[in-house]
Formats: C-alpha cells, structure tokens, sequence
C-alpha cells in the first residue's frame, strides 16, 4: 500500500513572523525527510501507530499545505492518507484544526484516517469530519466507543528501540529492560512523573505520610532515565499513575523492567491492542484506602508479586510488535 501522511508538526505557542519562519523551515525538513534510506521512528505519542504504519506500506511524509497544493496528483498515486491530530502549527485553536480536516476530507478521494494520539481516551471527533473519513486511530480508545469506525492502537514504549524493516521485525527482548523479577528490591514504593495531573502530587504527599520506603516525586524536572528505570527495577511496587490520559509511557516501562505494576483501576475502561489482564498481568486500586491495602498484601506476598511481573513481561514479550499491528491496521482500512 501507498500512504500518503501528514505526521505531527512543529508546535507554536503565538502566530508571528519568526514563528511562520520557523514553520516553514520545518516543513521542509519533513519533506526533505522522505529521502533518507534509514527511517527512525520518534518515540512521542503516535511512535507505535507511526512504526505500525511503516513496516507495512510506502510511505510519503507531507506538510498539510503540500497535500492542498498536490491534491490532484497525489490522489491518483496514493492508496490511503493518514492525518495526525497534531498536524497544526497552532494546536489552541480547535476550529482551525477542524475546517482543515474537513478540507482534507473533501478533495481527497482515496482513503482516509485520522490518527489520534491524544492522551485521553475518549475524544469524540465531530459527525461532519467523522463522515468525511473511512477510520479513527485511537490511542487506547475507550470501551465506550462503540462507532466501529474507531480502531485502537498504544504508546510506544520508550525502551525499545524500533527499526523499520519491511520483511523482518527485529526486536531483542534480551537486550530491553529486564527478563526477571528483582528478587532483592530497594525500594517498596516508586514513583516519579510530573505534575500533569493534581491526583498525582496528592497521592505522593499520602504515601509519604505512611511508614512505607517510598521513593516518589513529582516534579518537572525529570531525574536522569537510566536512573528512574533502574529505580523501577528496584522497587518492589512500581505506580502508574494517570497523567493526562489515563495510560502513560510508565505503563510500559514497568512491564519491560518485569516489576510489579499498581496503577488506577481506569486502565480496566481501556481497549488495548494486546491482552492486559488485571490481577494477572497488573494490579488495579480504586481509591487511597484500597491503595494501602494493596500495597500491604503484595509486599507480604513476593511469590505471587514477582509472577504478575513475570506475566506482564511475558506478554509485552508476546503481543508488543508494530509490525503485526501494521498488518491488522492495513489489513481492515484497506479490505
């Protein structure tokens, strides 16, 4: 298949002369992209779909205003064109955003996709742009859309580094993250993510007055990464906590390190692309009573703790691949 895509550009807070400037020069670095024979794939919010889509088609990277400008040709040399949420300049203006996507939808005559990899799971796009295209990307879409024009698809996960292969995916799970559980932790409690959320600081502040050996913060100054995964293999409960959205890059990189995950019992609301099973692949809490609870009974208890670690592993192991995602993807869009 021949995709036609307009990815995530730069982002601008004000509309002035540098900032037009800036774009501009931006949009020429994503065409002049298209013309390195070694693709990598950027680890932000639409990395999975964005590798998804890639292992499995020809694709063309193009600025909005270049697909207006090259309507008439590209129509007839593409197959599909695939839309990022994020492909305005001045992400506050949401009816900007949406007369552009209803240009798109209007002279272009192949298939066409919005990939939404905005962090909450449920964003209703609106009846007119919805009718004037064949899918919905959704990063882990909410159970209660039930437009069957949605599809689901996941973060990326940030410790594995993904290369866009064609014939062979080429993913090492003995050189990412950790194979077993830490049978000798540090720390009973961690957590450390910025302050996107108020639950989040609160929650901090609550396990801190317990007698607990948490390590936790929140802070928008990031501790160095090798530090923060080592300190998530070393900690015997490891929280993933929501953020903007519901599901985080935490999400995934607990699994990876294979250490135990307690997080909100929202991700339950969540269809993901792969089986993720409370009380066998993580642990769910409903509220700070409930939390403490938890945290008690899995610290008691090592051997079923290190088995949910193990489990989760093993099925980031088994399901986590964007290839196979691609293939499904490209397989319903396009039948």
């Amino acid at each position: 298949m021949k995709i036609l895509y307009i990815p995530i550009t730069k982002k601008i807070k004000e509309k002035n002369f540098k900032n037009y400037i800036m774009c501009l020069l931006y949009d020429i670095y994503v065409v002049l992209k298209n013309f390195s024979f070694n693709k990598k794939i950027d680890k932000n919010t639409s990395g999975y779909i964005d590798a998804a889509i890639y292992s499995n088609s020809y694709v063309i990277e193009l600025p909005y205003n270049y697909c207006l400008l090259f309507s008439k040709i590209l129509n007839l040399f593409f197959d599909g064109i695939f839309v990022n949420w994020k492909f305005t300049n001045y992400r506050n203006d949401k009816e900007d955003l949406e007369k552009k996507l209803l240009k798109l939808s209007r002279i272009f005559n192949i298939k066409k996709v919005i990939v939404d990899a905005t962090d909450k799971s449920i964003n209703i796009i609106k009846d007119d742009i919805l009718d004037g295209f064949d899918y919905v990307i959704k990063r882990e879409k909410n159970k209660q859309i039930s437009n069957k024009k949605y599809l689901t698809t996941i973060l990326p996960c940030t410790i594995v580094d993904y290369k866009v292969s064609k014939k062979k995916e080429n993913i090492d799970w003995n050189i990412i993250g950790n194979s077993k559980p830490n049978n000798d932790p540090k720390y009973d409690i961690f957590f450390s993510g910025k302050k996107t959320s108020k639950y989040r600081k609160e929650l901090v502040e609550f396990l801190y007055s317990k007698e607990f050996n948490f390590f936790g913060r929140t802070e928008d100054i990031k501790i160095p990464f090798d530090r923060y995964l080592s300190s998530i293999y070393d900690s015997s409960i490891n929280l993933a906590l929501e953020g903007k959205g519901e599901f985080t890059f935490r999400h995934l990189e607990i699994l990876a390190s294979c250490s135990f995950m307690l997080c909100q019992n929202s991700i339950n609301e969540l269809e993901l692309p792969f089986p993720l099973v409370d009380g066998k692949h993580f642990v769910t809490f409903e509220s700070k009573e409930d939390l403490i609870e938890k945290i008690s009974f899995y610290l008691k208890n090592n051997s079923l703790r290190n088995e949910i670690a193990l489990n989760g592993r093993k099925v980031l192991e088994e399901h986590y691949s964007p290839k196979k995602h691609g293939e499904f993807l490209i397989s319903k869009i396009f039948s």
